[in-house]
Order: structure tokens, then sequence, then C-alpha cells
């Protein structure tokens, strides 16, 4: 039986005030959540484990005053530790580990309220942008389950885009929070490196944060988490000033942009211009063909030291092939190859951080999408590092000319879908997708706003104010978790 049916009305700031005004319990809104999971799951496989007795003891010793009281929630299968949960990282590798202890920003969740009740699917250890891990089997998009929610937090994005909850974890090294929101049609902000806390030992690249459908839901479970004084939540009242906004209109890191998405950044642009904003045509000058290499390099050398180190951490011995999934053995098989190129990488990584952040002296924000193309379909994206590749860059050991044509092939070949968003994990400022777009067939289309490092407050009013403009938590995708969905036929 569900909880509160009045659940499709509210987000999690309003479902919160609800029960601080006891007009529903934190138990009624987990039943309804759970009952929500239950009914859309099937289709989607958002959620690969389930802690219901222990959520429910949880939401019965609710402090209702808390920010987010009562709100239920999900924990992506990767990063920081659930208690008591699996944590596989979508890999058969630690199908069997079961952390004892809470990750710090799982205790601050916790914290402020939220009531974790299930953890959401991901690729193996969040190596690719779309979630079709061996271990679980894929996650479908609710806009169309033959297509992906995107990766790495993909089952958190099905999860909330279905209206299973309001807000979910996710976590972002690469757009693994902005690639499956702007797939699921959701809030995704990639906050400024250092805003969250993280787990020991993460590059200094991912970051910690939510999904949501709203933008002060995001705004309300940083300040959640971030520890600021500063409320982002009570930031949304002030609407941002009058902003220079840069449009990107090339590729950036891909070969080329679907033209449905030239579309859609052409019509967030107007928006922009429509409330009053300074709106160019403009982009910093950087070397993408570079910035594509060198980040493939640091990617797969990190991949390489995280199996050699990670497992005998955690589990006292080795990986080996038969532990993990073709692609990711393959991926840190490269690495081990291009490990003398990591430094000279994290130098050019470096430098065209620095052109990035430099570019903002002159614009307060950079328009562009995220990705190049509306959602790929289920294993459109192939297996990205095969076989061949590593042993062609076996081959080219000795000469540094072959090892960076073949890189830099790689690399293209990568980012032909995630096209945008993993500059800004290099330089650490943040950006955020906003659903503004969709597809004549209505697939979502993120539109990704950056800022400086520590505007994220400021991405967040800009957020609010578009939101207002161009309302978009009604659309409903085809698969909702609403009563309608839990009837029977």
């Amino acid at each position: 039986m569900s909880g509160f049916t009045d659940y499709d009305a509210y987000d999690a700031v309003g479902l919160a005030e609800l029960v601080r005004r006891r007009e529903v319990s934190a138990g009624e809104l987990l039943a309804e959540a759970q009952a929500r999971a239950d009914a859309v799951n099937p289709a989607l496989n958002a959620i690969v484990f389930r802690r219901d007795a222990e959520a429910a003891r949880e939401a019965d010793a609710m402090q209702p005053d808390a920010p987010l009281a009562g709100v239920p929630f999900l924990v992506k299968d990767l990063g920081p530790p659930l208690g008591g949960a699996p944590l596989t990282c979508g890999s058969k590798l630690f199908a069997n580990y079961v952390p004892t202890y809470d990750g710090e920003i799982v205790k601050r969740f916790k914290a402020a309220g939220l009531v974790a009740f299930g953890k959401t699917n991901v690729p193996e250890f969040g190596l690719v942008p779309v979630t079709e891990p061996a271990l679980f089997g894929p996650c479908r998009n609710p806009w169309d389950t033959e297509r992906t929610p995107g990766g790495s937090s993909g089952g958190a994005a099905a999860a909330v885009a279905a209206g299973v909850v309001p807000v979910a974890h996710a976590s972002d090294g690469g757009g693994s929070i902005r690639i499956p929101a702007s797939c699921c049609g959701l809030v995704g902000l990639k906050t400024s490196r250092g805003l969250n806390p993280v787990e020991p030992f993460t590059p200094d690249y991912i970051v910690d944060h939510v999904v949501s459908r709203t933008v002060r839901d995001s705004a309300a479970a940083l300040d959640a988490t971030s520890g600021r004084d500063a409320s982002f939540l009570a930031g949304l009242d002030t609407p941002p000033p009058r902003l220079r906004v840069a449009v990107v209109r090339s590729a950036m890191l891909a070969g080329a942009v679907s033209p449905v998405v030239k579309d859609a950044l052409d019509e967030a642009a107007r928006l922009l211009a429509s409330l009053g904003h300074h709106v160019d045509e403009a982009e910093p000058a950087l070397d993408y063909d570079a910035f594509a290499s060198a980040f493939l390099i640091e990617w797969a050398a990190g991949a390489r030291v995280m199996l050699d180190k990670f497992p005998l951490a955690v589990l006292g011995r080795a990986a080996t092939r038969d532990d993990v999934e073709f692609g990711t053995w393959t991926l840190a098989t490269i690495g081990g190859h291009l490990m003398a190129q990591r430094a000279e990488a994290q130098a050019v990584l470096r430098a065209e951080s620095a052109k990035l952040i430099d570019f903002f002296t002159r614009y307060d924000v950079l328009l562009s999408p995220v990705l190049a193309t509306p959602p790929l379909h289920i294993s459109e994206a192939g297996a990205p590092f095969p076989e061949k590749t590593a042993a062609k860059i076996a081959d080219a050991a000795g000469s540094a000319q072959r090892m960076r044509t073949i890189v830099r092939a790689v690399a293209r070949k990568s980012f032909a879908f995630a096209a945008f968003a993993a500059p800004f994990n290099m330089s650490g400022q943040p950006a955020i997708s906003l659903p503004l777009c969709e597809t004549p067939d209505g697939l979502p289309i993120g539109i990704q706003v950056a800022g400086r490092v520590g505007d994220d407050g400021l991405l967040l009013r800009l957020g609010r104010e578009l939101e207002q403009a161009a309302p978009w938590t009604r659309r409903r995708p085809r698969v909702w978790s609403g009563a309608s969905a839990r009837q029977p036929a």
C-alpha cells in the first residue's frame, strides 16, 4: 500500500516541510517511495539493493525539524559507503563487500533527515558514461527504456526522473552527475572542488552531490553537505545579476554535435537573452585534442592504480582479469602502458585548466550542451576501449609519436557522446545541467552552465531563474511511478 498519494505535488524541500508540520510522517513518505520503486524498478533496473527494514527504523526515529526530514533517498553504489549495504562499485569483484560504516557525505545526508532505502545502479567503477554493468545489467531511461540514462550516476537519475525519490546521491569525475541529468531531464550540479566532502584517496577532480528534479532541492542538499554557514537555498530568493554569458557553439571534445542539440543550445541562449543577460558567442582557446588525450591517459592510468591498490586494501588480494569486465581490464591495461606519460598528461591538464579559468575573467558563465547527441540507445556505446587498442598502445610503447597518434584517435572516439563535461572537473569549476530543452520526440536535452570556482550559488540562482521562466517539473516520462502506474491491469 502507498503511504502518501500527494507525493507528486512536492519536491524534497516541500515534503520536509510537511513532515515538520506533521501533516505526513517520514514512515508514510518511505512507504510511498518503496511502492513507487516496486512499480517501476522492474522496467528500469535503477535500484540494485534495498534496505527497507533499516530505513523504516531510521524513519521512525526521525527528528521532524531536520532540514530534509523524512525525505526518501537513494545512495549511489559507488564512492561513499552506506553502512550495512553492499558497495559493489558495479563489479562482481566487490559483490560481497559490505562496509560497516557510513562515508562522511552519507553521514551528512542522514543528519539532514534524508532516509536512504536503497543503492542505485552504476557502470563498473564508474568508468564509462552509460550504466550497463555486467553484474546487474543495464539501467534504462524512463523517457525511453531502449535508451541509456547515462552514467555513471545512471541509476540515481532514472529513479529520480521516474518519481521514486525527489533527490538522490550522485558523483561526478568526468560528467557523471551532468550526463545522467541531461539524459533524464534533471538538475545536476557538479560542485566546485572541495565544497563537499569526498572519501579518502579520491582524485581531486571527483565530487559528490545529488541529482534532483528542482533547483531548490539541489541547493538544499548542498546546504546539508557543504558545511557552509551561508545558505544556498536561501540565496535562491535573490535573482542573479545580469550576466555576461559566453555560448560555445563548437563541438569541444567531440567531432560533431547533432543538429537537434545545436537547436536546443540556440533555444537556451535566446531564453537567457530574453531575461536580460548579455549573450555572446565565445569560447576558451583550449587545445581540445591535447586535453582529450591527456584526460584519457589520466583516466586509464587511474584505472590501473585503482585495480592495483583498491582490491588489495579492501579484499586482501589483487584483482585478476576474471574479476572485472573486459572493458575495465583493457582500460587498466592501457593505463599500464601509458603510466610513463601520466606526469606529462597531468601537466597538460593543468595548463588547459588555467586557460579555462582565465576565460572567466571576461565572462561570468559559459553556456553549452552537456552531450553532443541525445541519449544513446542501450548498448550503442559499445566497448570504448577494445583489446586491440591496448595491443596497439603496447606496440607503440617505444615511439612517442605513434603513441600520441593512437591515444588522440581513441580519445576523440571516447568523447563523441559526453563532449562538454570533463574540462570543468579538471579546472575544479562548478557546472550545472538544466533540463531546459527536449528533442521533437520528447527526449530531454540538458544545457550546461559553468561558472567560476566558488560560484555554485550563482549557478543555482541562475538555474532557479531559468526554471521559473521555462518550468520543467510538470513533464512526465513514459515510465512514471505515480499511483496510476500501480493500478492492477
